[in-house]
């Protein structure tokens, strides 16, 4: 059995509240590298526990958020045990439903950095994590299934896993699913936006109400964010990518901002509990935040990132539906 990792929701949430250092110490306390013990783990050549054997440990970082079968965008973290994070080489994904079972893959990863915070003049509360890698990965069936990530750099092996809970039923921002069209609040200008959005300055992509938006045949995308109450801290810089998409592709889409705390009339934000979230935020049943979609122009989910989302992947999933 490998050892179990925290989700990335657990891990940002604590990056928030201790930093990275203190939280990867965390995660990794008792492990330490290169097999201690020098018993091998049981497991067939190309196995996740044949893999393990011998590799320095990492924690990976994912979403636990429940997924269907098929292609699907995978992001995770990779963090060494002195609260480094890797933000180099290209880690390869693999899948398996057993740990001792030859693993599914490899599966090619890039890293993405977060550049909109600086372009955009962000003044929100702003993440510790500069970045995120993105694999495309494809799981043929449901279960519970194990994830892992290993890099090589000549005799070095790097290796961390995680969990992925993988099922036929109906899942958040559901790919292929028709968007559910909810009224979220419009304004212009400085005073209005203050009223519905809380990014320090306030962000302009509340032109629309969502409703609109996914009735008007362009795409659309959407960010479920608040950049100042964001546990993670992830929200303002996830919000700036998108905004450096809306510059780029002004009046091909539609980019709509639905924040997850309204700050009301008198500009100060409700305390961040569930019974406060906003109604565009409960419509769509999100337990987390930030969460990036991209609709088509009828309406129809095309792809989605929970958590980092950055510019590049953004623009190019916006590209397939225009």
């Amino acid at each position: 059995m490998l050892g179990s990792t925290p989700s990335r929701r657990q891990f940002l949430h604590a990056v928030g509240a201790l930093g990275l250092g203190a939280v990867a110490a965390a995660c990794t306390k008792g492990s330490t590298t290169d097999n201690p013990t020098g018993a091998a783990p049981s497991g067939a050549p190309g196995s996740m526990n044949a893999m393990k054997n011998g590799a320095t440990q990492l924690s990976l970082l994912s979403s636990n958020t429940k997924v269907n079968p098929g292609k699907q965008r995978f992001g995770f973290d990779l963090v060494a045990s002195d609260g480094s994070l890797i933000s180099s080489g290209s880690p390869e994904v693999w899948l398996a439903t057993d740990p001792a079972a030859k693993a599914r893959g490899p599966y090619a990863s890039t890293w993405y950095e977060f550049t909109g915070y600086g372009k955009t003049g962000d003044h929100s509360p702003k993440t510790v994590i500069p970045g995120t890698f993105v694999a495309d990965i494809d799981i043929p069936e449901t279960g519970n299934w194990f994830v892992a990530a290993t890099i090589e750099s000549g005799s070095h092996r790097a290796f961390g896993s995680g969990g992925l809970p993988v099922v036929s039923g109906k899942v958040p921002c559901q790919i292929g699913a028709k968007a559910t069209p909810v009224a979220t609040p419009v304004a212009t200008t400085t005073n209005g936006l203050e009223a519905i959005c809380t990014r320090i300055p306030v962000c302009h992509l509340h032109s629309i109400s969502l409703d609109k938006a996914l009735a008007n045949g362009k795409p659309t995308v959407i960010s479920f964010s608040t950049p100042l109450l964001c546990q993670s801290q992830m929200c303002g810089p996830v919000l700036d990518e998108l905004i450096l998409v809306s510059q780029a592709k002004a009046g091909k889409a539609n980019f709509v901002h639905v924040e997850e705390f309204l700050p009301g009339p008198d500009h100060k934000p409700p305390a961040a509990t569930l019974a406060n979230q906003s109604p565009g935020f409960k419509a769509w049943k999100l337990e987390t935040e930030p969460w990036t979609v991209v609709v088509d122009g009828k309406g129809i989910i095309r792809w989605h990132a929970e958590g980092p989302a950055m510019a590049p992947e953004i623009e190019a999933a916006l590209n397939k539906v225009l």
